[in-house]
């Protein structure tokens, strides 16, 4: 049967047995997980993944649901609990509890050319949202990526961006600090403006990265002429329960895990959410 959660309990985890690990730099790796039954979730939500006698972080969803119950999750190696999940192998098991808070409204992009921008790890909720726009490529206008990182080592799904560039999708490359091997963009992914070929007056933006980054966007956004509402973005917070029943994600009047972690630059600045 097709649930939009895990389990109906919010604070017990359903068991999910990791089916493969894939290493996409030195301290990411992406977990495809296996449920066993089918998940109902969409691009920008997040779930609380835990693994016993660790703890438990918000991670969120790097892939479209599908039948089988399959999740793929996308993990930086940072603190105790990922750490933890890192030394895993194929066939061990972690918890689930989710899916959490609102996702990226895609009603929206209807008819509109769409700007994604991402900013290391940040790519990861973006890319469900790369395989929607292809998977319904009729809907929108042209889609452009534009993706930063600190290297080009760093560079999250690069295998995939070919993929990405078959099926029409824009995408412009770049790293704070280049190498020898790399001929792509120096610089900050905010200094890629020029390169986006469509009128940001009817275009929408969806933002996903470090907080100084998506601060820089959604400003250049505004000044560029895209309306607040058409400005999308996540939210990171220090997520405990994911329920919003612990306070640890309260911002003014939001609580980043059920209000969000998705929110619109209306939202943001009419809250002083994240924007002073």
């Amino acid at each position: 049967m097709k649930n939009n959660r895990t389990n109906e309990n919010v604070y017990i985890p359903l068991s999910g047995k990791i089916e493969e690990i894939t290493e996409l730099t030195g301290d990411v790796r992406l977990f495809k997980v296996k449920t066993g039954a089918s998940i109902d979730y969409v691009p920008g939500q997040f779930f609380m993944v835990s693994f016993w006698g660790a703890g438990e972080v918000p991670i969120s969803v790097a892939s479209l649901p599908e039948k089988n119950g399959t999740i793929e999750l996308c993990i930086r190696k940072t603190g105790v609990v990922t750490s933890a999940i890192h030394s895993l192998e194929t066939r061990q098991t972690i918890g689930l509890r989710g899916p959490y808070g609102n996702g990226f409204p895609i009603d929206i992009s209807k008819g509109r050319d769409v700007v994604m921008v991402a900013g290391g790890i940040g790519i990861a909720p973006l890319r469900p949202l790369i395989k929607q726009f292809i998977k319904n490529h009729n809907e929108v206008g042209k889609v452009t990526l534009l993706y930063g990182s600190r290297t080009p080592d760093e560079i999250i799904f690069r295998d995939e961006v070919e993929e990405w560039e078959k099926a029409g999708i824009t995408v412009v490359l770049t790293a704070d600090k280049g190498s020898d091997k790399w001929n792509g963009s120096v610089g900050l992914v905010t200094g890629l403006w020029p390169e986006v070929r469509t009128g940001f007056k009817r275009a929408v933006a969806y933002i996903c990265g470090p907080e100084v980054m998506i601060k820089a966007a959604m400003r250049d956004l505004f000044f560029l002429g895209m309306p607040d509402e058409k400005i999308i973005t996540t939210l990171e917070s220090h997520m405990k329960c994911g329920v919003g029943k612990c306070g640890h994600c309260y911002a003014g009047p939001k609580y980043i895990c059920t209000d969000g972690p998705v929110f619109s630059y209306r939202e943001i600045k009419n809250h002083s959410m994240l924007i002073p």
